[in-house]
């Protein structure tokens, strides 16, 4: 069962009741990610120094998110700086050089593309029909070992912070703010992780922006509040896929950065795909491919909606015809295990081949709610719905 966390009281309280009720699942996680971090060449050490700055960052840009750290850190008995490695784990694993690298000036700046970096999938879809509904949907796609730490946090939060009293529920990994999730104004966002080598620890770590999102009142003013008040941007590169159930619902995909917010508008008809590599001409970056399948999941991934498009109208369909509609989606084993419903590939050694679907969701952004399946959503090994 994934421990689900109700969390309210000041941030601090908020990061204390969650690091005291997910100890032990922290623990692992601190556990898994260091082994994660020496994978992608990063020393103890390394990673001290690179938590250090983002705890600073987060401390001066968003701190009331920075008191609910210190408030985890306390409640899991764990050093603060950990819990900002945790919440900055895509920023120190894929985009990081390690010092020894970045201290030797005759060495290729884009040697790190050579680093054998455990794969993070993830496919994402989003789409607003005819009539108004706006749903979007993702399979999760990460390490094995990381099922037992998933946790669902439901917060409240303070009606003193920037957040306004906001609530919202969000499926993470114990230790981190959050991830792909909702919140009580129908405003939704989901993960794909891109990589790029250009890193910025003056700007917020990917996982402190999601909550910021699932913080804020529509898809526009996540994006307003992004570049005006919380550094303009992302430490790394990485997907946002956002959308509100406002009116008559609304979407974009947003390729994020330190260079700002590239954004993708929906297609004509009004969907939006996105897997692990960028989209969005003209983007200022130094992109890694390095998980092959991501251009083959997203091919895959339309012409699923295509067939399905001859075989229904989605106007027509119920909210439950169409949640199953898109879970169909997310179950599809085309090119298998490195389909969109992945599955550890045992012809890759250690961490790279323990890789599979860890969660799917699948939301209803108009009605506030949604249909979360633990493990590969073809052999799902627990099933809950949510709403506001």
């Amino acid at each position: 069962m994934v421990n689900t966390l109700h969390l309210s009281g000041t941030s601090y309280d908020i990061g204390f009741k969650h690091g005291t009720l997910a100890r032990s699942q922290i623990h692992s996680c601190l556990v898994n990610y260091a082994t994660y971090f020496a994978n992608a060449g990063m020393s103890p050490g390394d990673v001290e120094d690179l938590a250090a700055a983002f705890s600073s960052t987060i401390q001066k840009v968003a701190p009331h998110l920075h008191d609910e750290l210190r408030g985890i850190a306390d409640g899991a008995k764990v050093p603060l700086f950990d819990i900002v490695a945790l919440n900055a784990r895509s920023e120190i694993a894929l985009a990081a050089k390690p010092a020894s690298a970045r201290l030797d000036e005759d060495e290729d700046e884009d040697e790190t593309e050579d680093v054998p970096i455990p794969p993070d999938g993830c496919t994402t879809f989003a789409e607003t029909t005819p009539g108004g509904a706006q749903w979007l949907a993702q399979n999760w796609d990460w390490q094995t070992s990381q099922l037992a730490n998933l946790v669902l946090l439901e917060i409240e939060t303070p009606a003193e912070s920037p957040a306004r009293g906001i609530r919202l529920k969000t499926m993470t990994e114990a230790g981190l703010l959050a991830k792909v999730g909702f919140n009580s104004e129908k405003v939704g966002v989901c993960l794909n992780a891109l990589r790029a080598t250009d890193l910025d620890t003056h700007k917020l770590p990917l996982h402190v922006l999601l909550r910021l999102v699932l913080e804020s009142e529509s898809v526009a003013g996540a994006r307003r509040r992004i570049m005006d008040e919380f550094g303009g941007g992302a430490a790394c590169f990485g997907h946002f896929g956002v959308a509100d159930g406002i009116d008559d619902g609304h979407a974009e995909s947003w390729e994020i950065g330190p260079y700002g917010i590239g954004v993708i508008e929906r297609d004509q008809n009004g969907r939006l795909y996105h897997t692990n590599h960028a989209l969005k001409e003209g983007l200022q970056i130094r992109e890694v491919i390095w998980l092959e399948d991501t251009k083959e999941r997203l091919v895959r991934l339309k012409e699923l909606v295509e067939a399905s498009d001859k075989k229904n109208h989605v106007s027509r369909l119920t909210d439950t015809q169409q949640k199953d509609r898109i879970f169909a989606f997310l179950k599809d084993e085309d090119n298998y295990p490195n389909s969109i419903c992945r599955a550890n590939d045992p012809s890759q050694r250690g961490l790279l081949g323990e890789m599979q679907t860890v969660f799917s969701i699948v939301m209803d952004l108009k009605d506030a709610k949604a249909w979360v399946k633990v493990g590969r959503p073809k052999q799902m090994l627990e099933e809950f719905e949510l709403e506001f």
